[in-house]
């Protein structure tokens, strides 16, 4: 990764991760871990290291670093996830297909029917964005769909 990126960060974020860092790390070790926090000898010494990366970080929110960029192809796990869970989604399997289906017989349990829920966080845009946004569209143009 060698793009700079410059970054502001919001220093209520990490005064918020400061002070919950107790269940944070806890949540951490405990639930995720499967560990239990008496058995954990360096807490203290590992608490005080992320109080101080987060105190940097909150002091300091306009940066200008070189991040480590990590990409999960997603995608290519789609298919996967589909074949594995012998998932069809509605959209995409009608009716008339499970009728040409080679696999449509009595008892057939290939087509599973789940109950979607929306966990996706939205965030309304600040003034600035909008403006920034507008001004983008504005400034665009775009050739006619016919000539004449």
């Amino acid at each position: 990764s060698d793009l700079n990126c410059h970054f502001r960060l919001k220093r209520e974020a990490f005064k918020e991760l400061i002070e919950d860092l107790d269940r944070h790390m806890e949540h951490a070790c405990v639930v995720e871990g499967g560990l239990d926090m008496s058995l954990i000898t360096n807490l203290q010494e590992v608490k005080d290291e992320i109080l101080s990366k987060l105190g940097e970080l909150m002091a300091h929110p306009n940066r200008e670093e070189t991040p480590l960029i990590y990409h999960l192809d997603v995608a290519a796990m789609y298919p996967n996830i589909i074949l594995t869970n012998r998932l069809q989604p509605p959209a995409v399997v009608t009716e008339e297909d499970c009728q040409a289906c080679d696999f449509n017989r009595p008892g057939k349990n290939c087509l599973r029917t789940m109950d979607w829920m929306w966990r996706g966080e939205t965030y309304a845009a600040t003034r600035g964005e909008y403006l920034h946004l507008k001004n983008q569209i504005q400034s665009e143009t775009f050739p006619p769909e016919q000539e004449g």
